[in-house]
């Protein structure tokens, strides 16, 4: 089997919920569960945020599944568009939603189903203005047939680019995940990355990094270092097998800071 991994990058003013992610970098969604015929999709989504942007989510999805109009984003109008909170947080949700498009070349899920049949399995991503889909295919003549397919339907507004075509890497099992961390200690790690942070030397110190973001210095030192403390607690307990006791949730500390 083959990973086949690729983005959609999306310019703002394209898709309104889009948008969002594009606004609020700390708006984060990933596929809990996909299933796509040639026609139809079934997906579970979980999204994770700050509170006022996931009831602007909320707010903006409400509008879009019943508004006439909506196109995918290879140019086939949606048909048909059910959206259920299942389960609903400060900070998270969980979301059900089922989509059909009608004439037209179609999304992504439905050109990966065309092509695979039976069998199909992918996930997907969003944060900032990337919508990143990775798809188990067992030949490379497939991933050539998709490639194109979605490359020649996107409007002008949308690029695609491709990271990977490998072995599988992202189905192994997760180990450490995300899920566990506030959106803005996530959002602290992953732009004390981007920034070189941890490379030695470090390219951007902390305070740097801050100046960047628009955020206090004590208080992005502070998501990191609780970020880490998280990070390094898990480690223990997934990776060494072994039950870290009294963990703090992270979330209580970012409230309590």
């Amino acid at each position: 089997m083959r990973e086949f991994v690729f983005t959609i990058e999306y310019e703002e003013g394209v898709d309104e919920l889009m948008d969002l992610f594009i606004e609020n970098p700390g708006l984060h969604s990933k596929t809990m569960a996909i299933h796509a015929t040639s026609e139809s999709m079934w997906r579970l989504d979980r999204l994770t945020g700050p509170t006022d942007v996931l009831e602007q989510f909320d707010d903006i999805t409400e509008y879009v599944t019943h508004c006439d109009g909506v196109k995918g984003m290879c140019g086939a109008p949606v048909v048909e568009w059910d959206f259920e909170v299942l389960s609903r947080t400060p900070d998270k949700r969980i979301v059900y939603s089922f989509r059909e498009e009608g004439d037209g070349v179609h999304s992504i899920p439905h050109i990966a189903a065309k092509h695979i049949g039976d069998g199909l399995l992918m996930q997907a991503e969003r944060r900032g203005n990337q919508y990143q889909w990775r798809l188990l295919i067992d030949d490379d003549d497939t991933v050539g047939e998709i490639y194109e397919e979605v490359h020649d339907a996107l409007s002008d507004d949308l690029s695609l680019s491709v990271q990977r075509i490998s072995e599988p890497e992202c189905w192994l099992e997760a180990g450490v995940g995300s899920d566990g961390l506030p959106p803005e200690q996530q959002a602290a790690l992953e732009a004390a990355v981007e920034y070189g942070y941890y490379e030695t030397p470090r390219r951007h110190t902390v305070q740097e990094i801050s100046n960047e973001l628009d955020v206090p210095n004590s208080t992005l030192q502070y998501r990191l270092t609780r970020a880490e403390a998280w990070l390094a607690q898990q480690f223990v307990s997934d990776a060494l097998g072994t039950e870290v006791e009294d963990r703090i949730d992270p979330a209580e500390l970012e409230l309590s800071a």
